[in-house]
């Protein structure tokens, strides 16, 4: 965030200046400093780096504070829509689950058809050499006159 106004942390609140403050209104970056009062030892604070009365002063944590202000609702909505997208994944999961089964059995059912015509082509070759072994019995059967051996 940015807080482009220069007066104290709470005179800055009601003008709009939430969160951390980049710029002064004079335009300058604001700077981190560390309190050395009696009254606020080691307390960080944003301030314009030329430190005038009228420009940008704001503590640390109230910048921390109205930062978290601000992400709390987000992250509310965030949380919404992670619940949604399981929801979605869950139901999409699913979905895929039936569909992996639906696969499984149309593999099996092929793997039986694939049988069963392995099996037609094994009697169908059987019965090709069979009716071979008969032409050739049937052709050395035959006599020298041309005629065959079998009886009507």
């Amino acid at each position: 965030m940015s807080c482009n106004f220069g007066l104290s942390s709470c005179e800055n609140r009601g003008r709009g200046c939430h969160g951390f403050p980049s710029k002064c209104h004079c335009g300058l970056d604001a700077a981190i400093y560390t309190s050395c009062t009696k009254q606020n030892p080691g307390r960080p604070y944003f301030q314009c780096p030329t430190r005038g009365d009228e420009h940008l002063f704001k503590w640390v944590e109230e910048g921390v504070y109205e930062e978290v202000v601000e992400a709390l609702p987000k992250i509310s909505i965030i949380n919404n829509e992670i619940s949604n997208a399981r929801s979605e994944v869950a139901v999409e999961i699913d979905g895929l689950k039936t569909r992996i089964e639906e696969l499984k059995e149309d593999a099996m059912w092929s793997k039986r058809e694939l049988k069963k015509w392995k099996l037609m082509i094994l009697c169908l070759v059987c019965l090709c050499v069979t009716i071979i072994v008969i032409v050739i019995v049937i052709l050395m059967c035959k006599t020298s006159k041309g005629t065959f051996v079998l009886d009507y």
